[in-house]
């Protein structure tokens, strides 16, 4: 996988853990306040038929649908890692829903909690895997970054050889060639044998650090080369 390609895994991973944890961050908010409602309307602190009564009805039936949403986000992360079925698990759940605000009742409540505690402990199981293949992910792209900065470095000292060896080869033809008027002195030659020399130097160490990369010798890949 390339560069490019590890990168935009990591943004979509990033994303998909900020969804997550968006969603449980609003379901706990929505879920506290439901609890509250629900506690002020079963105490019997507002008498049936009163405004009162009719208020925390309400309340309780509009924290209910808030929870529900934040709920369906989680329900679908799960469906988009195949942990479960988007359209049966939405259905049963809304059921559940629909129960529970029309009859302001300890089981139907229940039902809902015990519903949303599951899909709770799946998400934050999710999550916890989300986040493992994102590290798994950064230190794979730190790898290629590496790899990518060493070879690019490689690069350079290929260039460099290059014209190393052309200066070398300038100076060895001045000492071949008889009719040149100024011919190179023995330092000059010398010091040509010595860059040809660091320059094959060089020019092996790369070979060999490109056969430790890609884990093939030359005899092995021309072997296979053979019919």
């Amino acid at each position: 996988m390339s560069i490019r390609s590890r990168t935009s895994a990591a943004k979509s991973l990033t994303a998909r853990i900020e969804t997550l944890r968006s969603a449980q961050s609003q379901y706990l908010l929505f879920e506290q306040m439901g609890v509250l409602v629900y506690a002020l309307n079963a105490s019997g602190l507002a008498a049936a038929g009163s405004s009162e009564h009719d208020t925390l009805s309400s309340l309780y039936q509009l924290a209910l649908l808030d929870r529900s949403t934040s709920m369906r986000q989680m329900i679908g992360e799960l469906a988009r890692a195949k942990q479960l079925t988007y359209r049966e698990t939405s259905d049963k759940y809304g059921a559940l829903i629909a129960t529970a605000r029309k009859d302001v009742s300890l089981a139907s409540y229940q039902a809902v909690d015990d519903f949303e505690t599951q899909t709770m402990r799946q998400a934050d199981a999710l999550m916890a895997r989300l986040q493992d293949t994102l590290l798994s992910a950064e230190r794979t792209k730190g790898q290629l970054d590496a790899l990518a900065a060493r070879r690019k470095l490689q690069l350079i000292v290929v260039m460099t050889l290059g014209s190393t060896l052309l200066l070398a080869a300038n100076l060895m033809s001045e000492k071949a060639s008889p009719q040149a008027e100024t011919p190179a002195s023995s330092e000059e030659v010398v010091a040509a044998e010595r860059l040809i020399e660091l320059a094959m130097r060089e020019s092996k160490t790369l070979g060999d650090g490109k056969i430790a990369e890609v884990g093939e010798t030359p005899t092995s890949r021309d072997e296979g080369l053979r019919p």
